[in-house]
Formats: C-alpha cells, sequence, structure tokens
C-alpha cells in the first residue's frame, strides 16, 4: 500500500467515523481511537511508521497555529497569571513528578526518558478541553483559564520534551546549560513568530491593495504562515513551537481587520477542514500505535502495562489537583489589590478546573516523534512503552476526566457566567447605531425625495434591530432585498458596523469570540448583498 493510498484510506475511514458520531453518544476522539485500534489488524495499516521529525513538522504547526489563531485574546490577558502558573508551574511540576514516580515504577527506563514521558503528557488538549467544557457549561472565568493554558503549555511541554527526548538520545545533560538554553530558543522563536507573520501579514495586505485578493491566494498563505514561522525558527536554532504560538496569536488578533468578508469566510472553511482532517488523523493513528505498542507486549506483561497506564493517569490527576489550588489561592492570600480586583475563587470552579487536564492530539504528535534510535545507533529505551503509556493517557483522560465533567459541573453546581451573553448585546447595540449614524450621514448626499425614502426605512429597521436588542429580544438579521440604491445603502451601513466592531475588540469591549460570532453575520448579509449588486449590474 502506497502513502497516498494509506492516506486517502485514513482519511475516509475519518468521514466515516465522523458520521457515524452523530449518532452514536460518545465522543469523536475515542471512536477514532477504537477505529484506529480497528485499522491496526489491516496488514498495510498495521505497519505504519512515520518518520518522527516528519510527523512533527506536518501536525503541530497547524494545530498550534490554530490555537493561537482562535483564542480569546482578552480572555487570554485576564486570566494570564493562572495560565502562566498552570503552563509553566504546572508543566515543570508534572515533568519533574512524573518522571521520578514512573522511574520509581519502571526502574529498567533511564530518568532521562521518563522525563520525556512527563512533558509529553504534560501538554493538555484545546480542542477536547474545549469541547467538554462547552458541554459541562463550565463558569466562563474556567473556560479562559483552560483554553489559555492548553494554548500555553502546549508551547512549554513541547520545548521539554525536545529537552527531555535529546538528553535521552545522546545521555547528557546540564541543568545550568538546558537553563540557558530554554531561555534563548522561548525568546529567539517568540521572536521569530512574530516576524514572520509580520512579514506574511503585509504580503497578505500588499496583494489585496494590488487587486490581488482572490481568497484562494489568501487563504493558501495563511496555511503556510505556521509553517513557515516553524521552519524559520527551527533553522535558526529556536523554538519552532513557540514561533508557530506567537505567530498564531498576532495572525488572530490582526487578520480580521485586513481581510474582505470571502477571505474570512474561505479561510474559516479550509481551516475547519483541516483542523478536522489532522485532529482525526492523530487520533486514528492513536489507536494504530496503541495497538503496535500492545502487540509488541509480551502477554503476560500486559496487566502491568496496563497498571502502570493507571498509575501514570492517577499521578497525573493528583498532581494536578494539588497544584491547582495554591495557585489560585495564593496570589490571593498574598496580596489585597488581587482580591480586590478578581474577587473570591469558588473552590467548586477550582476544582473543575484540576479535573479538567484531558490530553490529546499534540501529546500523541509529540509521543510518536521519539526517534527510533539513540545518536550510537541503539534503538530508543523504551519507545514503545512510552507511546503506549501517552496513548492510554490520552483514552483515560478522555473517558475518566472528559466523561465525568458534565456530571461534576452539574453535582456541584458551579456558578455560571453571562458575560458573553451581555457583551454579545452590547456589541450588537453599538453596531447598530454605528450603521444607523452612517446611513444618516449618506441621507444627506441623497437628492430624490425616493432614494430617501429608501435610506428612511432601512434606517428604520436598524433602529429596531438596536430596540430590540436592548430589551434582550432575538436578535435580528436585516439584509435588503430591495433596489440597488438600497443594496448600495446596506452595504455602507454593514462596513460602519463592521469598524464599530472592530474598535470594540480593539478597546476591549468584547473578546474574539463575540467578534467572530457578530461578523460572521455581517459577512453573510455582506456577501448577500454584493452577489445581488453584481446581478444587478
Amino acid at each position: 500500500m502506497t502513502t497516498a493510498t494509506t492516506v486517502l484510506g485514513l482519511l475516509t475511514a475519518l468521514a466515516l467515523v465522523a458520521a457515524l458520531s452523530k449518532r452514536v453518544p460518545l465522543p469523536l476522539p475515542l471512536l477514532l481511537i477504537a477505529t484506529g485500534i480497528g485499522l491496526s489488524f489491516v496488514p498495510p495499516l498495521g505497519r505504519i511508521e512515520i518518520e518522527p521529525d516528519i510527523f512533527f513538522l506536518v501536525f503541530i504547526p497547524p494545530l498550534l497555529f490554530a490555537d493561537g489563531w482562535q483564542i480569546p485574546k482578552r480572555e487570554l490577558l485576564r486570566v494570564l497569571r493562572p495560565v502562566m502558573l498552570l503552563a509553566f508551574g504546572l508543566v515543570l511540576m508534572t515533568v519533574v513528578g512524573v518522571g521520578l514516580v514512573l522511574h520509581w515504577l519502571i526502574p529498567s527506563l533511564p530518568l532521562a526518558v521518563t522525563f520525556a514521558l512527563g512533558a509529553i503528557v504534560s501538554p493538555t488538549d484545546a480542542v477536547a478541553t474545549h469541547a467538554m467544557a462547552g458541554k459541562a457549561g463550565l463558569p466562563a472565568r474556567a473556560t479562559h483559564i483552560l483554553d489559555g493554558e492548553s494554548l500555553i503549555n502546549d508551547a512549554s511541554g513541547l520545548v521539554a520534551f525536545r529537552f527531555a527526548a535529546a538528553a535521552a538520545a545522546t545521555g547528557t545533560f546540564s541543568l545550568v546549560g538546558a537553563a540557558g538554553a530554554l531561555l534563548f530558543v522561548s525568546v529567539g522563536g517568540a521572536v521569530v513568530g512574530y516576524v514572520v507573520a509580520w512579514l506574511v501579514g503585509r504580503i497578505r495586505v500588499a496583494l489585496r491593495e494590488r487587486c490581488a485578493d482572490d481568497p484562494s491566494v489568501q487563504t493558501v498563505l495563511s496555511v503556510l504562515t505556521p509553517f513557515a514561522a516553524y521552519l524559520a525558527a527551527e533553522h535558526a536554532g529556536v523554538s519552532g513551537i513557540l514561533a508557530v504560538v506567537v505567530a498564531g496569536l498576532y495572525a488572530g488578533w490582526n487578520d480580521f481587520k485586513t481581510l474582505d468578508a470571502r477571505t474570512r469566510n474561505h479561510a474559516w472553511e479550509v481551516w475547519d477542514m483541516l483542523l478536522f482532517a489532522f485532529n482525526g488523523l492523530v487520533f486514528l493513528l492513536l489507536g494504530i500505535s496503541l495497538a503496535h505498542a500492545l502487540a509488541a507486549f509480551e502477554p503476560d506483561n500486559v496487566a502491568r502495562y496496563l497498571a502502570y497506564a493507571f498509575s501514570l493517569w492517577a499521578a497525573l490527576t493528583l498532581l494536578r489537583l494539588v497544584w491547582v489550588y495554591p495557585a489560585a489561592y495564593l496570589p490571593q492570600w498574598l496580596s489585597r489589590r488581587v482580591r480586590e480586583r478578581e474577587g473570591r475563587r469558588d473552590a467548586r470552579e477550582v476544582f473543575l478546573v484540576g479535573w479538567a487536564g484531558l490530553r490529546g492530539s499534540v501529546t500523541m504528535a509529540a509521543a510518536l516523534s521519539i526517534p527510533a534510535t539513540l545518536a550510537n545507533g541503539q534503538p530508543f529505551p523504551g519507545r514503545d512503552l512510552v507511546i503506549f503509556l501517552a496513548a492510554t493517557t490520552i483514552v483515560l483522560t478522555l473517558v475518566l476526566n472528559g466523561l465525568s465533567l458534565p456530571l461534576l459541573a452539574r453535582a456541584l453546581a458551579a456558578p455560571l457566567g453571562t458575560e458573553r451573553e451581555r457583551e454579545r448585546r452590547a456589541a450588537e447595540i453599538a453596531i447598530a447605531q454605528a450603521g444607523s449614524a452612517a446611513l444618516e450621514r449618506a441621507m444627506q448626499t441623497l437628492a430624490t425625495p425616493g432614494e430617501q425614502a429608501q435610506a428612511r426605512e432601512l434606517l428604520a429597521s436598524y433602529r429596531r434591530r438596536a430596540e430590540r436588542h436592548a430589551s434582550m429580544a432575538a436578535q435580528s438579521n436585516p439584509v435588503a432585498d430591495g433596489e440597488p440604491l438600497e443594496r448600495r445603502l446596506s452595504l455602507l451601513a454593514l462596513e460602519a458596523e463592521r469598524d464599530a466592531l472592530y474598535a470594540l475588540r480593539d478597546a476591549g469591549t468584547i473578546n474574539d469570540q463575540t467578534l467572530r460570532e457578530i461578523e460572521a453575520r455581517l459577512d453573510a448579509a455582506d456577501l448577500f448583498l454584493a452577489a445581488a449588486l453584481r446581478t444587478a449590474g
């Protein structure tokens, strides 16, 4: 079976399982893992081997870039302290704690290898965590902390993994040297990621200004950005992982203002498809690798290795719960300003943040990127066991933590936030008022009574929409079906709405998620009106 045939077969399996998941009350990742285990019995698929460096290059950049692109930037800044404590403090504690526990349980694994495994399982998964948090109805602050942690600890965990894997492969390690190198590659990676994203952004703006604003061209440049950041950083000897994260954050902040409605819609559709394919393929490969690792063990040892897997899950869960409470309460105990600004943390919310440590595609991508051999040509010690433990950790967190999270949230009756709905209504009112103001200015330039009447009718619809949102009524989406003049006026008002929406985001009044939701409605109306004008013309 050729590589092309294998990829097509896996994508077909992904599409079929995704369709089946609509009728099966189980998370899609679990169904994909089970499918991967089944596919491992198909001889060609059971022998899949991917070069570690190729696997890391293909899967990690788009997944991390998309996380950085989509995360609400305002909320990330608001919860930056708890996010950093989780993304760096907890990651370090996990690497050391898991490394020591597993080395004690499995003395045959070198300490550098168990540290590498600790780094592999330290990042939480953004997609799985966000999906489960949404189903569980977690408080808004808890959801933002989990989203931010999943983004930042991907970078910190994978950087730690690179150092631990290098130490395992070479047999040498210096704490002082590693600390200095970590600082250098981290800062250097962030700088490279910013520069690459800025350059790509300038290129896209220049192309658009010179009439080369084809959505396909713009979207291809967007898709190439994470790979460009990663390769540029790796070539410069700094962290490609952090470069991708910073590039995603920069692009997520700037793309909305520099792209038109057609390009935004096209980019979202392409990125949704790519992320679906990349995440799905990783979980399928996880199942295949899990089955392959089990087959490599002696039957008498399977029960012992499963005990190791449950011990690893227990250690991860306990370490996380032990960390989140001091991280939540110590800053408040030590600083009155923190207490006054943030209010007292709800212990139920803190527990849910601690319980929601789901692992996923990034953990598996890191595990599969472990080299097959050491620098001296010898097999990497315990590679199959490390992959098996990483895979079972993902399964156990999805099953034990993920499936129980909604039940625990309901049982604890954690307080829910209403901030998102409030700011959405406020944004809808503000942009409707901006559209009204633009129409009032345009009316002064209209000559005939008929044109004035059309403008007044459209202006009335905007005012009614603002009043409905002010009274917390259902949203309205007025898309004019009238004469060309009315359509042109509607486009003018939509542009004013969009400018007001960006201003609200830039001022920190709304977050990126609220912006995207409202912008999708504005873009749909924009595309409809533009198409109607082209047809009429």
